[in-house]
C-alpha cells in the first residue's frame, strides 16, 4: 500500500466532500443524468452511495453488487430529495466511521465505489475532479487485485499491473503481459468507465487482447468515455 491515509480517513474524506457537491446543486441538476450509469440520475447515484453505507451497517448483505440489491438501495429513498439522502448519509457516518476503523476493508471497498462514482458525477455535471488523490489510489487498491483475480480466475497468462510504485500479479513468474498507467486511468479502466478500444490503447508491453475481456467485472462501455 502507498503511503496514505487510513481507509477510514480517506473515505471520510470524500463523503464530506461529495456531500458538499451534492449540497450545492439545484433540483433540476440533482435529476441529471448520469452518463457513466445511464439508468439513474445524480439523486440516484447518491442514494446509492448512502444505501451501502445503510446496508452494511444493518447486514443487509445478502445478494451484494447484484442489480436488485442496487436497485433497492435507489428505490427505498425515491420519495427523498438530494438534500434529505446527504442528511441520511451524515447520520450513518459515526457508525460507517467506527465499524471501519476495526475492519478496514469495509472503507476500502466502499470507498473504491465511491470514487469512481464522485468521478462520474462530476462529469455529469461538465466537471472534472482531481486525480491524484487518496481515494483514487485507495479505490485502485481495490480494483487492480481485483482485474487480477479475474484474469487468474479465466486461466489467462499472468498479467501484471503496474501504477507507479504500486504493482499487482496475477500470478508467479514472469508476465505474459504489462499494463502500465496512472491511478487514474487504471481505476477508470477497472471499473467499466474506459472501453474495450481505449483499454487496448493504453500502455501495454505484451498482448492486451486476452485480458480485454475480464478488464471490468461490469462490463464496458461500447463508446469511448472522455472521464
Amino acid at each position: 500500500m502507498m503511503n496514505r491515509p487510513p481507509n477510514t480517513e480517506v473515505y471520510a474524506d470524500l463523503r464530506t466532500e461529495m456531500i458538499a457537491v451534492g449540497r450545492s446543486l439545484t433540483a433540476v441538476e440533482s435529476e441529471l443524468n448520469v452518463p457513466q450509469s445511464p439508468a439513474w440520475r445524480i439523486r440516484d447515484v447518491f442514494a446509492h452511495v448512502v444505501g451501502i453505507v445503510d446496508d452494511i451497517l444493518t447486514d443487509n448483505l445478502a445478494g451484494i453488487g447484484a442489480d436488485s440489491w442496487t436497485a433497492s438501495q435507489v428505490s427505498s429513498r425515491a420519495a427523498k430529495t438530494l438534500d434529505q439522502i446527504c442528511d441520511e448519509w451524515w447520520a450513518l457516518a459515526p457508525g460507517f466511521d467506527a465499524l471501519g476503523k476495526v475492519n478496514p476493508v469495509m472503507p476500502m471497498r466502499a470507498g473504491a465505489d465511491l470514487v469512481t462514482h464522485y468521478h462520474d458525477i462530476l462529469f455529469a455535471l461538465g466537471q472534472r475532479g482531481a486525480r491524484d488523490t487518496a481515494a483514487v489510489r485507495m479505490g485502485l487498491e481495490r480494483y487492480g487485485p481485483f482485474f487480477c483475480e479475474r484474469a487468474n480466475l479465466a486461466g489467462l497468462p499472468v498479467v501484471r499491473v503496474v501504477a507507479g510504485p504500486q504493482v499487482w500479479q496475477s500470478g508467479d513468474g514472469e508476465p505474459a503481459a504489462v499494463l502500465m498507467g496512472s491511478p487514474f486511468d487504471l481505476l477508470r479502466a477497472f471499473s467499466g468507465r474506459r472501453s474495450a478500444a481505449q483499454i487496448m490503447s493504453m500502455e501495454w508491453a505484451g498482448d492486451a487482447e486476452p485480458y480485454i475481456v475480464v478488464a471490468s467485472p461490469y462490463g464496458l462501455p461500447p463508446e469511448a468515455v472522455a472521464e
